[in-house]
């Protein structure tokens, strides 16, 4: 008989991730151990990509400039999908993506709209954080992301519009 209550099925999944195990990482669950230790390659290329999210490298990063595609109430949104997964902590993962203090985080996490929050150290780590973890397991760039990459070829500006004055003259 299936369960009546949310609380009793959310149980049931925690359960099942911390039978699988959980890699080195707080910040990074694994759903099956037997996934982890496959080489992943990139497509179109016959040799193993990176063996871990770290070991991603992407375009402008050795220089602090990578173009960023995603606004940031994507990156909210993504955050609080992250913040669901059980095990999942928010210091540790500040850590993990770059010493990120906590608040900036919780000034970034409590502004709203697509440009609210772009000046904000959280907004480029979490990005570079969510676009590795996207090219290391293979997913596609999603509709949205192709229509950013074209409408700004050279990424979104990190400055928050709302915060712009604009003076007209006669």
């Amino acid at each position: 008989m299936a369960s009546k209550r949310k609380s009793d099925a959310l149980e049931q999944v925690v359960q099942a991730v911390c039978d699988a195990g959980q890699n080195e990482n707080a910040s990074e669950p694994v759903a099956d151990a037997s996934v982890a230790k496959k080489p992943r390659t990139v497509s179109g290329s016959k040799e193993p990509s990176a063996a871990t999210r770290r070991d991603v490298v992407l375009e402008g990063e050795d220089e602090d400039e990578v173009p960023i595609y995603d606004d940031c109430n994507d990156i909210r949104r993504k955050i609080r999908g992250l913040m669901k997964t059980p095990g999942w902590k928010v210091t540790q993962w500040l850590r993990d993506i770059g010493g990120i203090n906590s608040n900036s985080y919780r000034r970034f996490m409590k502004d709203t709209g697509a440009t609210s929050g772009a000046t904000n150290g959280t907004y480029v780590a979490a990005y570079i954080y969510f676009e590795k973890v996207r090219i290391f397991e293979g997913k596609k760039k999603s509709a949205k992301r192709q229509r950013m990459e074209e409408e700004y070829p050279n990424g979104l500006s990190l400055e928050d519009r709302r915060k712009v004055w604009v003076i007209m003259g006669k």
